[in-house]
């Protein structure tokens, strides 16, 4: 049986996909028209855009733009020291030229920018947890909105009121809550101190989750909440 993926890990999945099909749209067209021209330039272009160490979806975008400005900007240069270019048009080159390496190269400090306040927030621990629960709330809440709303229920016939057997009751284990496992993954050390005290200490620092999240944290049988667990312990 397929598991469920996490919500956060297919949003970034998407994420990912959808700027890798924004840069390679964006580059100039490959040296031919050959299949495997096209994979070495999409390659090299993603090569290229990893070597500048993205970690977040926003660090991607401008990575990809820096990247995608610097490959027309060689393109341009190329068609610029075209010898049967006429030379108005090869000036004309020469310029967006530049202009495109000015775009790649403003794209890459901005990425620079946002890598050093990342690295500088992650230093400090509260400051970290708060920005990756930040940007857990607004991704759930804009994807919240792409849902479209559940379809009412078919009115169907009068359900059969003879009494049915009582079935044998068994302790049967808690549905999973995929926010208490993504509580779990960005708060583990809170996560394992809600379950070693029962539920949220009286003298916590940090603010109390959602009921919902504490029962779940409570009584979840997620394989990702007890292995956080085991390794806070």
């Amino acid at each position: 049986m397929t598991q469920m993926q996490d919500p956060a890990i297919r949003r970034t999945a998407l994420a990912y996909r959808y700027l890798f099909f924004t840069l390679t749209s964006s580059l100039p067209p490959p040296r031919d028209d050959s299949p495997e021209a096209l994979d070495e330039r999409n390659e090299a272009a993603v090569a290229a855009a990893a070597s500048l160490c993205p970690v977040t979806v926003a660090e991607a975008r401008f990575a990809a733009q820096s990247i995608a400005a610097a490959a027309h900007a060689e393109e341009c240069l190329r068609a610029a020291n075209d010898p049967q270019m006429p030379l108005a048009m090869s000036l004309k080159c020469t310029a967006q030229a530049a202009s495109m390496m000015r775009q790649s190269q403003s794209a890459l400090r901005s990425l620079q920018r946002m890598q050093a306040i990342r690295i500088q927030r992650d230093k400090d621990e509260a400051a970290a947890e708060a920005a990756a629960m930040a940007e857990h709330i607004t991704a759930s809440s804009m994807t919240a909105r792409l849902t479209p709303p559940a379809a009412e229920p078919e009115v169907g016939p009068e359900p059969d009121s003879t009494p049915l057997p009582e079935p044998e009751i068994r302790a049967a284990a808690p549905p999973a809550c995929p926010d208490a496992v993504m509580y779990a993954a960005l708060y583990p050390q809170r996560a394992a101190l809600i379950r070693r005290h029962g539920g949220v200490p009286p003298d916590a620092t940090f603010g109390p989750p959602d009921e919902e999240i504490v029962r779940a944290l409570l009584a979840s049988p997620s394989s990702v909440v007890t292995a956080r667990d085991r390794e806070e312990a």
